[in-house]
């Protein structure tokens, strides 16, 4: 399971990911060691045809030589592929003689790097006897050296942990959650996110601030742990299968309920009850939704579109038509204004109803629009969710920030990288005076905040925002992920109404619930009995995963298991963590975001829809679920609520399953 090491430094691969690196060799092999032969054969024969000079004393050497080559780098992969596959995930001293291999192979890529040299030497002096193949021969096996130098000292350079303490030990914590960041884990993860969004997001000062903080929760949340990137999949793979058996049992007990529930529990007649607003209903919450899509632009009515999406939106753009005046209320569209011309498709709104368009898309500035909606006497803002680099790395700028605003209660925290983006919005709100002009034009309208996913959750701090402000503001959230601590959660029971739709993770994604999906992959691949490469090949049954605790307690005793060796792999002992995971029930840290508002879950079940006003504790512990990730689409909660929403009040009996 841990990183092999060379040399006494830390190798970001395992023994038994060499499995996979001689299968892929020894088929790249293969095909030379039949041709190399061949060729030299038929230069034997020929051999004496041929002048004698310099030329062929080296071609003397180099074809018997490229045979060896290539049979020792085939034999090397052989040997990896027959001791890779010994022990278990957990159990790496069955696959120790891998680390010698290594060693090997090293010396064979040294031996490959001269035979390059010397058969670039053999190119430039341009005589080959008049050999068929020969010179084919030799250019292809020199280009081929040449690119398998550079491939494995591209691999050195990227998997060797050149900055590791030479011989230094594997360490061991006593605690399994630490509080401290290692700055050589913090440089690793700031140089990989660097490499990542560099190219594909606006060059700002708020994208070095969201860098640093993504680097240093990435660096909190691999906790010391001496995993490389096969060890997560598999681990990903076997905590998938343990969250889908006891799915199957979440399921039946889903069906058992009542099609309504409260959050004690107890059964409702009819949504929603009459403890809460009646504007928190889902005939508003499908008309918003609707309304709301329009700010992804024109790739979400192409993408709902796909056959005459085009064709309908050319008759709306600008750059098509050169007598049409550029629209002043938007700002960051194209030059042909495709994304208004998709809101303008996907809601059917009249130009003359939107008060201010921004489809300005930075690292802390989300797009947004504002209109009016004459149908219930309001006035929308809609924040846009995830859908670029610059988004996504707002996302997961995840640090906590102080909510010292007007109206917020003292000590509330929230998600650093979204609270900046609604303070954005704000800003620009308040610059213009906005909202206040539209209340003037249209008194007795409400004003009323929503957006899907990373929208949803600036819609919810932008409304706690402006609620010192405008006291009767309303927020619809689809999807959001957990924004507020526990402290300014009950600010947001009033004001915020919260849906989510079937088995969507994303409102389970704080640093809490991450964390702990950590141990439970790191404890699944613990008690694995299975080697690594059988994980990846297909799904074994329950009782084929899991050791026995016999054994489990016989690994944690062995002292070879436990960092000890210095020149191979170094298995870090998992007993402390377990005496710190137990029976884990407190937070794994002090503080922790929670999904604000008044949260209703809905599911879609064999027997019909079940909906259930749940609270912000019921969504711990990230688990795989069937479609965890498709439910987040917004076309899932788009369907369920314009099922849903036709009537103000969903009855209990009425909550069948759709045709469709």
């Amino acid at each position: 399971m841990p990183g092999m090491r060379l040399f006494g430094r830390r190798c970001s691969l395992a023994t038994d990911d060499f499995l996979f690196i001689g299968l892929i060799d020894s088929i790249i092999f293969l095909p030379w060691l039949a041709w190399i032969p061949v060729i030299y054969a038929s230069y034997l024969k020929q051999r004496s045809t041929c002048e004698i000079n310099d030329s062929v004393h080296m071609l003397d050497v180099a074809l018997p030589g490229l045979c060896i080559l290539f049979l020792m780098n085939w034999l090397v992969s052989a040997f990896f592929v027959i001791f890779s596959v010994k022990g278990t995930i957990s159990q790496p001293e069955a696959r120790r003689p891998v680390v010698k291999i290594v060693y090997i192979k090293l010396i064979v890529s040294a031996l490959d790097f001269a035979w390059a040299i010397f058969g670039t030497v053999i190119l430039t002096r341009s005589s080959f006897c008049d050999i068929i193949g020969v010179e084919v021969l030799i250019k292809a096996t020199t280009i081929f050296q040449w690119i398998a130098t550079f491939v494995r000292a591209g691999m050195m350079i990227v998997f060797y942990d050149w900055k590791t303490p030479k011989n230094a030990k594997t360490r061991t914590e006593k605690e399994y959650f630490t509080a401290s960041v290692r700055t050589g884990t913090f440089k690793r993860w700031h140089l990989r996110l660097q490499a990542l969004f560099l190219w594909c997001t606006t060059p700002s000062d708020a994208r070095k601030e969201a860098i640093k903080t993504a680097s240093e929760l990435m660096a909190l949340l691999s906790c010391d742990l001496d995993l490389v990137a096969s060890d997560v999949l598999a681990g990903l793979l076997l905590y998938r299968q343990k969250c889908l058996q006891k799915w199957k049992t979440e399921k039946l007990a889903l069906i058992s309920t009542p099609p309504i529930t409260a959050q004690d529990g107890k059964k409702l007649n009819h949504f929603p009850p009459d403890n809460l607003p009646s504007w928190m209903n889902l005939q508003l919450a499908s008309r918003y939704f609707d309304i709301g899509l329009g700010v992804f632009g024109w790739p979400w009515y192409i993408y709902r579109n796909l056959t005459c999406g085009c064709c309908h939106l050319f008759r709306r753009l600008t750059c098509c038509f050169y007598c049409r005046k550029r629209s002043s209320k938007v700002l960051g569209d194209n030059c042909c204004g495709c994304n208004l011309a998709g809101l303008e498709a996907t809601t059917g709104l009249p130009y003359e109803d939107l008060v201010h368009v921004s489809f300005v898309d930075k690292v802390f500035e989300v797009p947004f629009f504002i209109t009016y909606d004459h149908e219930t006497s309001a006035i929308i803002i809609s924040v846009r969710g995830t859908m670029s680099m610059d988004d996504l790395l707002t996302d997961v700028a995840a640090a906590f920030a102080n909510m010292d605003d007007p109206g917020c209660p003292p000590g509330a925290l929230c998600h650093g990288g979204m609270l900046n983006a609604a303070r954005e919005i704000k800003r620009k709100l308040e610059e213009t005076n906005i909202i206040d002009i539209a209340l003037k034009e249209k008194p007795g309208y409400k004003v009323v905040v929503t957006g899907h996913s990373l929208g949803a959750s600036v819609a919810s701090i932008l409304t706690l925002l402006l609620k010192n402000s405008y006291p009767n503001i309303q927020c619809f959230a689809f999807a959001p992920a957990p924004t507020v601590n526990k402290i300014a959660l009950p600010s947001t029971f009033d004001n915020v109404f919260t849906i989510v739709y079937g088995n969507d993770s994303v409102i389970y994604l704080n640093y809490e619930n991450i964390k702990y999906m950590v141990v439970e992959m790191v404890k699944c691949l613990r008690n694995c009995n299975l080697p690594k490469y059988k994980v990846f090949m297909n799904y074994p049954e329950p009782n084929e995963i899991h050791n026995s605790n016999e054994k489990s307690a016989k690994i944690d005793k062995d002292p070879k298991a436990n960092g000890t060796c210095n020149e191979g792999e170094c298995f870090t002992s998992g007993s402390q963590c377990n005496a710190e995971y137990g029976g884990l029930s407190a937070p794994f840290v002090t503080e922790s975001l929670y999904v604000g508002g008044t949260i209703l879950h809905i599911r879609l079940t064999d027997d019909g829809y079940r909906m259930k006003l749940s609270t912000a504790d019921d969504y711990k512990n990230l688990a795989f679920r069937p479609k965890m990730i498709l439910h987040h689409f917004p076309q899932y909660m788009q369907g369920c609520l314009r099922h849903l929403g036709k009537p103000p009040m969903v009855n209990a009996t009425t909550l069948v399953c759709p045709l469709d």
